[in-house]
């Protein structure tokens, strides 16, 4: 294989900038990866029959739950025999590994909304792990500790450092049941350890070939018991540089499976990865999440999809579909995503997305997630180079199986089993869902919630045939402890096959002949099936596999040969050469099977066997012909994928991706982009996709194709991701033509001139800032960019992705900026006025000056005034004073407030601003009071600082409106007086420990509504929209808010910010209570009054009086509080925006 060509599509060129560090990067892994575990005394738990049945049957019937009719719930393992759990694997004896966290929300690994705003600029610029690990090393040195008392110093040694990131282990807990009762009452700690001050949380494990394998970013670790004493005491990494970014808590490492063709898979967030395998290959994908794979030693690595978010976790179907659902970002408008994943296919999720460039002043609020719909299932107009969802899905995917047959009932066959997981034990249900055909791949058929009432984390199949769960048991914080439950479908609990697969699968095959284990391969149950394919292609038995392949009667047994010769021939090529025969198979599931195969081992020499089947009736057969002759990289194939995209005309999405893809892989990218005159539409589409894979120049010529979306897609091609650096030009004088003037495009277009630089450039701009047929926005767009022309952002402006510093002279802006300024200075258009007013002062146009003074002294709209001020200022007009002085007696109250917030650094003397502002205490407006106690905090002089004082006395003595406490309180805290900065703390000090609503009294009033409005909607930390729903958008994951402040005062609306357990919700706050008879009831809470408590409990609703309750306990909310992660600014804000939710 071409060295290059692992690379991710669009990173070649950042590969060869990084081409050195690599080389001495992978030279350092190899002598690193392989290690002895950390040998440790063994820990083992055990409990009596009679402890764990107890402890079972109190905890059922405390635990309130909704359960679908056909299933039945016990508890199969206490919070006795483990701590947090994450991932869930049952071995074929029935033993459970556990991956318990101890670093997850402890100070030892990080969520980006939790930290210091600054970092979220940091970590989106990182490229590798070792960016990670010295950034860390920077800002948590040791000599800044007293700046990092937030660290909790866990090593003792008097220091908040980084060295208190790598004290803190994750572990692995096997769990049985060891007397055979049916509850566990033993476990067994496995391995302690993964404590790097990179390392992440385990969010994975598998048993697989008595190897225990874990995924814990950076890595993927295969661990061995070598002297049976039941604990790892070898390690190897066979996969190193995952979590490149610091991101969302949960976005690292999940999701580990064996596949269909016996390798490993494993899933990684959007924090990204940079990795170099076993073979010296170099994988790039530091902004997006992926599938991956390779053998059980790290060999033959390969990033099957790539393109997600978070996936946490995902399966195979018994026809070797991998099938997920992907988290959405938390967008008003967006959802989770049911996909089916193919080799090589882009779901277009990028971390960029997320945040970034939403936090750089400099750059804009456009998200081509959202506002050119990536998210969505397939639709007429969406980006043809990713691979869009099947479907819409529930909230909060993290635990995912498929049914592997024998499982439950007959009437849950086929059908794959999901958690919603929302940090509410009251609101997070397991779904279970089905999919059928639909020409390459398939559409939701049927979905249905089968229970809720507990908060499952992982999910696995046992070999009883039972659904295992972990139970996070509350909330999102640790807990310190875990429950595993068992769902089953009681009458078919002893059914014969379960028992029998359950005895096959604890068997030993190495006994049996080939063909016993040939008949295996027709086993109802896919665990069974695969054990035996794996047993046969560890024998290299590869003529009885065959034997399974040439009978007809079993359609699965068939296909587990095709896999297991395939298994084989990774070893020994030739061996799959019998398979060619099965192209020409009556059975399209066969032809479509043998073509993946022969294609996933790279077989050339059945190449032209394939290319007959890209004309295959079946489109599934096309789609993996299509696979196979790209993977084979099959020169000849050429003609025959691009008739198969024409036959296809663009009405099978997976054929147009998988089309796209083969192109690419041969690599021809001259040949491809020749198809620019080709005169189908849907060939020249995909061409343009595999051009944007292969970052190949040619994909300028499509920006003159006549189809629109033909050139919009040229233009991502050439945009998106890393830069076809020869293709900005031409991008760039799209900006010339006026056939194509679309958003998308046009962004592009704008983004392109601005990378592309220089005098021309810049007076392309503004032309096209000029043009009456561009509509406003974009026209602002360009305003803006040359704003910034001299220092621009470092993050692209429309996708978001770090470019990097880059600097131009600033007499470029200035002289493209002099017809704008002369057309919109003045013009009735208020936002392009704005924009171009800022434009004058960020570049400094001092020859505006005359302008911008005509602007602030005429009754023009308040905003362009308070620009025009603002911009004077900026170019340090020496007339300031005087303009100030009017604009104080400005009729505008928010020209005045404005005017006063620039007084402080004005030339006039400090006693007579000091003079002014107690005028505007007096008798100024709230909006004007608030930038005058801003003001006050920054004048060092005693008559400020008295001033401040005599304010202070009206708050504390009841006087002071409430809408200006917050503001006082921040100017006394900031003040330059230590006499005044005492008196503000002594104030605080006094408020009751534990009273959230009094440390927070101050941020009940005087918040900014459209402020508010955005942090619900659009912040990064809180977007409090992620989980509510607000006149029908939004996601209900927690309660309703339409309506919520005609229920709610204000200060308990405050209160559920800054305190969210300190008040039960109706329909999701679980209450536990304790009746004068001992009598418990624990029930989902409904309502209350002075006499009464409501809660629904085992269905129905339960009136109980409150005499007779003795205690009352809560369960923690879902949702976290917004006094770690807002300022109590913006905490006003929020609660001023909801007080309207009337």
């Amino acid at each position: 294989m071409n060295f290059l060509s692992t690379l991710h599509p669009g990173n070649l060129l950042i590969y060869l900038f990084l081409k050195p560090a690599f080389f001495i990067m992978f030279s350092f892994l190899l002598l690193q990866s392989c290690k002895k575990a950390e040998v440790i005394e063994p820990e083992i738990i055990t409990l009596t029959d009679q402890e764990a049945s107890a402890d079972a049957e109190r905890i059922r019937s405390q635990v309130e739950t909704e359960i679908h009719d056909r299933f039945e719930l016990s508890l199969w393992a206490s919070e006795k025999l483990l701590g947090d759990p994450i991932a869930i694997d049952i071995d074929n004896h029935g033993r459970a590994l556990i991956t318990v966290t101890h670093r997850s929300n402890s100070g030892s690994e990080f969520d980006i909304r939790g930290v210091d705003n600054s970092w979220r600029i940091e970590s989106i610029q990182w490229q590798s792990v070792e960016d990670r690990r010295n950034f860390l090393h920077r800002v948590l040195a040791p000599e800044k500790s007293e700046q990092n008392t937030w660290i909790p110093d866990r090593n003792e040694d008097g220091l908040h450092d980084w060295r208190d990131l790598a004290v803190v282990k994750e572990e692995v807990w096997r769990i049985e049941d060891a007397s055979g009762n049916g509850l566990a009452d033993r476990a067994q700690l496995f391995i302690r350890d993964f404590n790097d001050e990179v390392t992440d949380v385990a969010g994975g494990v598998l048993y697989y070939n008595d190897e225990v394998f874990v995924v814990v970013g950076p890595d993927t670790w295969r661990l061995r018991d070598t002297n049976g004493d039941g604990m790892a005491d070898w390690k190897e990494s066979i996969s190193h540089g995952y979590n490149v970014h610091i991101g969302f808590s949960g976005h690292g490492m999940s999701g580990l499976r064996v596949g269909p063709d016996g390798r490993v898979y494993w899933g990684i967030g959007d924090m990204g990865f940079n990795v170099i395998d076993k073979e010296g290959n170099h994988w790039y994908y530091p902004n997006e999440g992926a599938i991956l794979r390779s053998e059980p030693d790290g060999s033959n690595f390969e990033v099957f999809a790539s393109g997600l978010r978070n996936t946490h976790e995902f399966d195979f179907d018994k026809h070797g579909n991998l099938i997920t659902v992907d988290n959405d970002g938390d967008h008003p408008g967006e959802h989770e995503r049911l996909m089916y994943l193919v080799n090589g296919s882009d779901s277009g999720w990028r971390i960029n997305w997320q945040f970034g460039k939403y936090d750089d002043p400099k750059n804009n609020s456009y998200k081509v997630l959202m506002d050119e719909r990536f998210y969505s299932p397939r639709f007429e107009g969406q980006a043809a180079y990713i691979l869009p969802p099947l479907d819409e899905y529930h909230a909060g995917p993290t635990g995912f199986r498929y049914n592997p047959g024998t499982a439950l009932s007959e009437e849950w066959k086929d059908h794959f089993f999901i958690v919603s997981f929302r940090g509410s034990e009251a609101n997070s249900p397991i779904f279970a869902f089905t999919l059928e055909e639909e020409g390459a791949s398939f559409r939701l058929k049927s979905d249905t919630e089968i229970m809720r009432g507990i908060l499952p984390v992982g999910l696995a199949f046992g070999p009883d045939g039972a659904l295992y769960f972990n139970d996070w048991i509350q909330g999102w914080s640790r807990n310190q402890q875990g429950r595993i439950w068992k769902l089953d479908t009681p009458e078919d609990a002893n059914a014969a096959l379960r028992a029998e697969t359950k005895q096959l699968l604890a068997e030993d095959f190495s006994s049996r002949t080939g063909q016993e284990l040939v008949q295996l391969l027709g086993h109802e149950d896919m665990r069974v099936r695969q054990k035996a394919q794996f047993e046969l292609a560890g024998r290299d038995a590869a003529n009885d596999l065959l034997s399974a392949v040439e009978q007809s009667r079993n359609q699965l047994a068939r296909i587990h040969g095709i896999w297991g010769v395939a298994q084989i021939s990774r070893r020994n090529p030739d061996t799959i050469d019998p398979l060619r025969r099965f192209l020409g198979d009556t059975d399209p599931e066969i032809r479509a099977q043998s073509a993946k195969m022969l294609g996933d081992v790279r077989y050339a020499p059945a190449a032209n066997d394939l290319i007959p089947l890209l004309q295959d009736e079946n489109a599934r057969v096309r789609f993996f012909a299509t696979e196979a002759l790209g993977r084979m990289a099959h020169r000849p194939a050429f003609d025959g994928i691009v008739a198969m995209l024409e036959a296809n005309n663009d009405e099978d999405v997976y054929l147009r991706h998988a089309g796209a893809i083969a192109l690419e892989r041969i690599g021809d990218g001259e040949v491809v982009a020749n198809l620019a005159t080709h005169p189908s539409r849907a060939v020249r589409i995909g061409a343009i996709v595999a051009l944007k894979r292969l970052v190949h120049p040619g994909a300028a010529r499509f920006l003159d194709d006549a189809d629109d979306f033909i050139v919009t897609e040229a233009s991502r091609a050439i945009s998106d991701d890393a830069f076809i650096e020869e293709a900005l030009p031409a991008l760039a004088r799209m900006l010339d033509q006026n056939r194509v003037i679309n958003e998308p495009l046009m962004r592009r277009a704008i983004n392109a001139a601005l990378y592309v630089g220089g005098q021309e450039e810049a007076n392309r701009l503004a032309r096209f800032a000029l043009r009456n047929d561009i509509p406003a926005n974009l026209r602002i767009e360009a305003i803006n960019t040359l704003e910034h022309w001299e220092e621009p952002s470092i993050f692209d402006r429309v996708t978001g992705w770090y470019r990097g510093e880059i600097h131009y002279p600033v007499q470029e802006g200035r002289n493209a900026i002099a017809s704008v300024i002369d057309r919109y200075m003045k013009s009735g258009e208020t936002a392009l006025q704005l924009a171009t007013i800022n434009a004058v002062g960020t570049l400094g146009v001092t020859d505006a000056i005359p302008g911008l003074l005509d602007l602030v002294h005429n009754a023009g709209p308040d905003q362009v005034r308070i620009t025009s001020l603002n911009t004077l200022a900026a170019l340090s007009y020496e007339g300031l004073e005087d303009v100030l002085a009017v604009s104080l007696e400005d009729q505008s109250s928010e020209v005045r407030m404005n005017a006063l917030g620039l007084l402080v650094d004005a030339d006039f003397p400090v006693e007579t601003k000091v003079a002014m502002m107690a005028s505007v205490l007096a008798e100024g407006s709230v909006d004007e009071k608030k930038p005058a106690y801003e003001a006050l905090s920054r004048m060092n002089v005693p008559s400020a600082h008295d001033l401040l004082l005599l304010e202070f006395e009206q708050l504390r003595t009841g006087e002071l409106i409430p809408e200006v406490h917050l503001d006082l309180v921040i100017a006394m805290e900031t003040s330059e007086s230590d006499h005044v900065r005492q008196v503000i703390r002594e104030y605080q000090s006094q408020k009751p420990e534990g009273d959230k609503l009094a440390q927070f009294q101050e941020s009940l009033y005087g918040g900014n509504v459209n402020s508010g409005r955005r942090i619900f909607y659009m912040d990064v930390a809180a977007q409090c929209i992620r989980c509510h729903v607000v006149d029908e958008r939004g996601t209900d994951v927690g309660p309703e808010l339409t309506k919520i402040a005609s229920r709610l005062t204000r200060e308990q609306l405050l209160l559920s910010l800054v305190d969210p357990s300190a008040q039960p919700v109706s329909g999701f706050t679980v209450i536990t209570i304790t009746k004068q008879n001992g009598e418990t009831i624990r029930g989902i809470y409904q309502d209350e009054t002075d006499v009464h408590l409501s809660l629904v409990s085992g269905g129905e609703q339960v009136n109980i009086p409150k005499q007779e309750i003795v205690s009352r306990e809560q369960s923690p909310s879902a949702m976290p509080s917004m006094a770690d992660l807002l300022t109590r600014n913006q905490i006003r804000d929020l609660v001023e925006y909801i007080s309207t939710l009337k």
